[in-house]
């Protein structure tokens, strides 16, 4: 039996549809009763449990043999992740398959780096099997600028020229449950990109081409964005955090493009163009 903690969100959502579409069998932990109800609607089997508050979480365990874990960047989500990984390993827990970050690693260079890597240094401790699939950054963070695209066509990242090698979380979420339900993946980190390193520019030519109206990207200040990010309820740590990684893209830190999708799935990453085409409504004037 599987256990998925991150169920509902970017990653964790797609990893259920996929295991459910191969009849493996899971049980998405839940710790809000609404969401609860938006699964069980679709037929998946939830289970009670906070990262929060790790007394919870013996009883969700029994029974499984795999985790997969994927949190959102909060502040104390090396915590949440340490109190998992605890009692996985006391549950009797075989694998914990873990959602982390390219360079992930104790002495990267950057903060969101180290705090995956904290994580994946105490998996590797545990004596638990283990995989970390470790992508850059999603496609899908352009949806967090529909209106702006669709109201004013433009969309804003401090990124300047630099290129990055953009992943659809769809095929994130493809290499995590080839790890769940597949041998062979024991004990290997998977660092994922998409199959080509792109511009802000570039990402704004391919939505012109795909929606029908121009669409322009707009280089901002770091401070623009960490302004931005604050309004949005986010803590001036995160946002200094993510700063930091946006800073590597001028760098050139962020355009190094892998084959591993292609490897562990058996079929390339999606490109850009493919994931623009497939959310091309949503990008739309009305």
């Amino acid at each position: 039996m599987i256990l998925i903690v991150g169920g509902t969100g970017t990653i964790g959502s797609e990893v259920v549809r996929l295991l459910k579409e191969e009849n493996a069998p899971f049980w998405a932990l839940v710790r809000d009763p609404t969401k609860a109800e938006a699964l069980k609607v679709q037929g998946i089997a939830t289970v009670a449990g906070d990262l929060r508050q790790p007394e919870t979480l013996p009883e969700a365990l029994q029974g499984i043999e795999k985790v997969f874990v994927v949190t959102p960047l909060v502040p104390d989500q090396v915590q949440m992740r340490a109190n998992l990984i605890a009692a996985a390993k006391t549950a009797g827990v075989k694998h914990v398959v873990m959602s982390t970050g390219i360079g992930a690693a104790s002495d990267a260079p950057v903060q969101i780096g180290r705090w995956h890597g904290e994580n994946q240094q105490q998996a590797q401790e545990s004596g638990m099997v283990w995989t970390f699939v470790q992508p850059g950054f999603f496609m899908q963070n352009l949806l967090m600028y529909v209106e702006a695209i669709c109201d004013k066509g433009e969309f804003y990242m401090p990124l300047g020229e630099g290129k990055v090698s953009w992943i659809d979380a769809r095929d994130i979420a493809a290499v995590a449950a080839k790890a769940l339900t597949e041998p062979g993946h024991e004990n290997r980190a998977y660092p994922v990109t998409g199959p080509e390193a792109l511009s802000g520019a570039d990402l704004a030519a391919v939505l012109t081409g795909v929606v029908g109206h121009t669409v322009n990207y707009v280089p901002i200040s770091p401070d623009q964005a960490k302004q931005a990010m604050t309004a949005m309820g986010m803590t001036e740590m995160l946002a200094d955090a993510m700063n930091e990684l946006y800073a590597l893209a001028p760098a050139g830190h962020l355009e190094g493009v892998l084959d591993t999708v292609e490897q562990v799935t058996g079929r390339p990453a999606r490109t850009f163009r493919e994931f623009a085409r497939d959310h091309a409504k949503v990008f739309k004037k009305e």
